[in-house]
């Protein structure tokens, strides 16, 4: 499947880039640094993966992409 850019959020002051990986799982992009700073896998059960931020900040990024339909994820949000 080819990468596919959902849009863009903010969060604390920063942009991200939100991008579709496959079915489910997207990535975030820090847009002043191009720099990706983690994934996540919307579903019933929210599940991230970072390395170079915070796992809350991640999850904040994932919770905020879902909440403005940045991802094809409907439906409640267990995080």
């Amino acid at each position: 499947m080819q990468p596919v850019v959902k849009g863009m959020v903010q969060v604390f002051g920063t942009t991200y880039r939100i991008v579709r990986l496959e079915p489910r799982t997207y990535e975030a992009v820090r847009i002043s640094d191009d720099f990706q700073v983690g994934t996540f896998k919307a579903g019933p059960r929210l599940e991230i993966s970072t390395s170079a931020i915070e796992p809350n900040l991640m999850r904040e990024i994932a919770r905020v992409a879902i909440q403005k339909a940045k991802t094809s994820w409907v439906g409640p949000l267990a995080l």
